[in-house]
């Protein structure tokens, strides 16, 4: 006798399966699907105890997948005692400023500060802050203000005491600590340092808050129908963090997760727990920075104007830098690679494309081709002979797409000009030459979005209603793939992820509408009613 199934959805099916790309009905049981095809086929699945879902105007879709996120960090960073300063709720500097110092005016005195969002292409007339600034603002609290994609910090004096830096201090691996002409500290970090400085922030206000906050993160990542998250070179104490989760109950969303990356450092470890919910796959490198603080390396200059040289610092005709030297990168992604392991880099500027693909191949020429493919990070400034030379490698990248929409009008006016802006984070091109490739929202450097993802790919639009290299567009077929079955491939998961076949697990994303009939401009609109995993309903929107 043929097992029940515990779930039927019935109503329109988009699988992603080539061979049946819709269906009418699919079956559940055991976390599990155990059927797809028509209500008659799955008929012999049905019985007294199944649960009958009705999709009707709603489409039933797999899970999305984010393949580059980070939901501790996420969880840390929004509310109380970080401020909030992103230029989607402050949009001028002078505002800024007013805000930070109201904030030290009320706090007692020692109080920490910290603030998040400071943004020199969205934040009209910013200059880098100075010590002296940082100090007259908050004269009586150390004071932290992080710019929105945590690549720079700026602290007062008070800060540097309190994380016990000095003049003498040495730069931080991969990072640095900016000093004068006098060899004395500005109060600006960059990279690592500034990585460094987040962490030790964030344990000023509170070391438990990263799990306090964590369950409403993974919700906020569910709610946007994702059922599969990386937490990509993982911050401290976010191993624990999940572990308490993983032990207190069921998760929202399964989880995929990558050390980070550092010189002579023991590899990733193997986890003892976590089943198919929870896996450690992988390690994270970073090779530069982003270009919104001047740290990702270009083979061509960044523009010079106001923005480029008082908001961000750099020098006139600057082209970046990377965060090691290329024979540092080979080395360290080498003592990864020797070991079989997954290897992800985040790398923004073209030069330092080159300096990874150069790392990539020396490996794949010791070792062969890991189990899993090299993977590019973010990738903004990509050109079409390095997306060449990545699939040749068998190299895939996964693109941070909500760059275009939020800040695609100030990289082609202030950052990269009219013909490189039109080609940042060329998508088409990468689609085009075969890459099964992926998006991501990088959260918490914006929200953990899928359709906002889908609906740049589909139209290149920027928040202004711009368009931004209309020859970087895909169809609205190859962006689903990139948010579920390729993102999925990434993870080494597209035999149990990404699609809708018997045998895979039974992650689901229930959208208002179907977005292969939804106007392009509208995909972000698209509600989501219900996210489902391992064939239960983790979020409602009726709920």
């Amino acid at each position: 006798m043929t097992a029940t199934a515990d779930v039927l959805f019935l109503g329109n099916i988009v699988t992603m399966e080539p061979q049946r790309p819709t269906a009418q009905a699919l079956a559940v049981r055991d976390g599990r699907i155990v059927g797809v095809g028509d209500e008659s086929d799955l008929a012999s699945l049905t019985g007294p105890g199944t649960r009958r879902v009705e999709l009707g105007s709603r489409t039933l879709l797999p899970g999305f997948v984010e393949a580059h996120a980070h939901p501790y960090s996420f969880g840390r960073v929004f509310g109380d005692p970080l401020v909030n300063i992103r230029a989607s709720h402050i949009p001028s500097y002078e505002a800024v400023v007013a805000t930070i110092r109201r904030r030290a005016a009320k706090a007692a005195e020692g109080e920490v500060l910290a603030f998040v969002g400071l943004d020199a292409l969205r934040h009209a007339g910013m200059r880098e802050p100075t010590r002296a600034e940082l100090d007259e603002w908050a004269p009586r609290n150390p004071l932290a203000v992080y710019t929105f994609n945590f690549h720079s910090l700026f602290v007062n004096s008070l800060m540097l005491e309190r994380m016990g830096l000095t003049d003498a201090t040495p730069d931080f691996p991969g990072g640095r600590y900016e000093r004068d002409a006098h060899g004395r500290l500005t109060g600006k970090m960059v990279e690592f340092a500034a990585f460094k400085g987040f962490e030790a922030v964030c344990n000023m206000v509170g070391s438990d808050r990263g799990f306090a906050q964590l369950s409403q993160s993974m919700q906020k990542f569910a709610r946007a129908g994702i059922t599969t998250s990386t937490d990509i070179g993982m911050h401290e104490g976010a191993l624990s963090g999940y572990r308490r989760m993983y032990d207190s109950g069921p998760l929202p969303l399964r989880l995929r997760l990558f050390s980070r990356s550092a010189l002579d450092a023991p590899l990733a470890p193997a986890l003892d727990w976590g089943g198919d919910m929870v896996k450690m796959i992988g390690v994270k490198a970073w090779a530069d920075g982003s270009p919104f603080v001047g740290t990702a390396w270009l083979s061509r200059p960044y523009l010079n104007n106001d923005v480029t040289l008082k908001g961000i610092g750099l020098s006139h005709d600057d082209t970046g830098h990377m965060n090691f030297a290329p024979e540092k990168l080979t080395a360290l992604i080498d003592q990864y690679a020797s070991q079989g392991m997954h290897v992800a880099t985040h790398a923004q500027g073209d030069r330092t494309i080159d300096a990874t693909l150069d790392a990539y191949e020396a490996c794949i020429t010791r070792y062969g081709r890991p189990a899993l493919p090299y993977r590019l990070e973010h990738c903004g400034t990509m050109r079409e002979d390095q997306i060449e030379r990545a699939m040749a490698l068998g190299v895939v990248c996964s693109f941070f797409l909500a760059h275009v929409y939020h800040w695609g009008d100030p990289i082609r006016d202030s950052l990269l000009g009219p013909k490189r802006g039109g080609n940042y984070m060329p998508v088409g091109s990468a689609t085009r030459a075969g890459m099964r490739l992926s998006y991501h929202s990088d959260a918490p450097m914006t929200e953990p979005d899928p359709l906002l993802s889908i609906q740049v790919a589909v139209t290149r639009g920027t928040a202004s209603g711009a368009v931004l290299g209309e020859h970087q567009r895909v169809s609205i077929d190859e962006a689903l793939k990139a948010m579920t079955i390729d993102a999925a491939y990434q993870l080494g998961m597209a035999h149990e992820a990404g699609s809708l076949a018997i045998g895979k697990f039974a992650d689901f994303a229930v959208l208002g509408d179907d977005p292969r009939q939804m106007p392009p401009h509208l995909l972000a609109s698209i509600p989501v009613k219900g996210t489902w995993v391992a064939g239960r309903e983790v979020w409602s929107a009726e709920s």
